[in-house]
This record gives structure tokens, sequence and C-alpha cells, in this order.
């Protein structure tokens, strides 16, 4: 439908961004599904068994597993599970960094498209990895265990982060395995996630005031990216993440 410039109350980024500001601005957070297939069943089965991730944008991959869960098959429980056993879980985790982009887009892209199209809707830049993996700098476990009484401090509870482990530089990746030798002996339930960081990379709106900050690190001077030219890109410097889902771990009853 056409737009009717004249006729609409619309202002400031609704009126002068009507395409790009729905989902262009930022990548915005992803998920990451494990799945048997990419058909819609086989995603929505993934997401029911809670076999997920979710990145700040870029599509790094992500594994966490329970090494030991017990039970017949003695199999992994992968994250999402809900697990009794009593003895020190064993975990392990692995994760891949996302691809480095390739300016601009990739030939399909622009035959598909046209560049007019391209600059309009998302100013000249796509999707377009190169072969090359940003690295994982480490690997921040989260525990958390529940209340027993209503008035037991939270504070004490919620450990973030836990654990956390420096990666070697390696574009294949960062992989850790470790337990809990405390869980057997209080014998409460417990949660755990790992939150994976990436080397530092530049993003759009990564610093939205565009602070010049003192030594100390407080900010004294700001460059907000709205009323930038055109032309600027507002990148700053960012630690792309991601975060799995939980494994939740209860001791055996009875």
């Amino acid at each position: 439908m056409p737009f009717d410039w004249d006729d609409n109350d619309l202002a400031g980024f609704q009126l002068f961004e009507m395409e790009r500001q729905a989902s262009f601005f930022l990548t915005g957070g992803l998920i990451g599904v494990h799945s048997e297939g990419r058909d819609r069943e086989s995603i929505w089965e993934g997401m029911k068994q809670r076999e997920v991730y979710g990145t700040s944008g870029p599509r790094m991959l992500v594994w966490f597993d329970l090494l030991n869960p017990g039970g017949k098959s003695r199999r992994t429980a992968p994250m999402g599970s809900e697990v009794s056993m009593n003895e020190d879980p064993i975990f392990q985790a692995r994760v891949v960094g996302s691809f480095e982009q390739n300016p601009g887009c990739p030939k399909a892209t622009t035959e598909a498209l046209g560049p007019e199209d391209i600059e309009r809707i998302c100013l000249g830049e796509c999707y377009h990895p190169s072969d090359q993996r940003r690295l994982i700098t480490h690997i921040d476990v989260v525990k958390i265990t529940p209340q027993l009484t209503a008035g037991e401090d939270i504070a004490t509870l919620v450990h973030d982060p836990w654990r956390r482990f420096e990666c070697e530089p390696d574009p294949s990746g960062c992989v850790v395995t470790f337990s809990d030798p405390e869980y057997a002996r209080d014998g409460r339930d417990a949660l755990y996630y790992v939150r994976a960081i990436e080397a530092p990379s530049l993003a759009v709106d990564a610093d939205p005031l565009g602070c010049t900050r003192d030594d100390s690190g407080r900010c004294i001077e700001v460059k907000p990216c709205f009323g930038r030219p055109n032309d600027d890109d507002c990148l700053a410097e960012t630690e792309e993440r991601a975060w799995s889902s939980p494994i939740f771990v209860a001791p055996g009853r009875g």
C-alpha cells in the first residue's frame, strides 16, 4: 500500500524509518535450537524439550550436557533436562564462535533484491559470513539453588558466576568439563547454565550514548547515536555472548 506522507500522525523514527525500525536497527537476540531436522515439527520438538540457547545476535554454537545423569541408558542429558541424582554432577560445555562477517551482501542476495532495495532496507549490509570464526574468550557457569524457606537469603543462592573458565584462542571453539563437588554434600536442588563470551567486536549501537570516559571509566561526555549523520553507523566494541538453557538437578527421592 502506498504510504501517504501527508495524512498521518507519525513522528521521528516512525515517520523517517518506517521500514527499518521494525527489525533492522539491531540484530537483536537469536534462539538456537538443537533438533533432528530443519522442518517445523523438528524445531518445535527441540523447543519443547528445551534444547535451546540464546545469543545476543551472532550465530554462535552451544552445547551444554550433563555427562553422568545415571538411569538405565547412562546417556548424557542435554541442556533443558531435569535429572534426579545423588552423586556430584559432571558437566561439559562446548562453544564455537560466530563467523566473522564479510562487508556488503552475498551475490545471491544482491541478485534477488537489487542494490537499491538492499540499501533502502538494510543500509547495504547483510548476513555475509566468511570462513573465519570469532574466538571465545571465556565461559561462565551460573549456579542457582531454590529457597528451602521463605526467609532464606536469595543473594546466597544465586552464584553468578559460580565458575569461570578462560579459553585458549582457538577458532575451533572452547570445551570445558567441570563438576560440582558440593552438590551431594548439600543434598539440595540446583540448576546450572553456561554463558559464553566472544572476543570484542564492532557492533551497531553497542554504545548508544557514545561516551567519552575518564581514567576511572566514568562517562564525562556523550555523543548519542541519535542525530548523527546518516553515514555514521554508530559502531562500538562489545562482547557478544550466548546463554544455554539450564540443566535442573535434584537429589533422588526415597
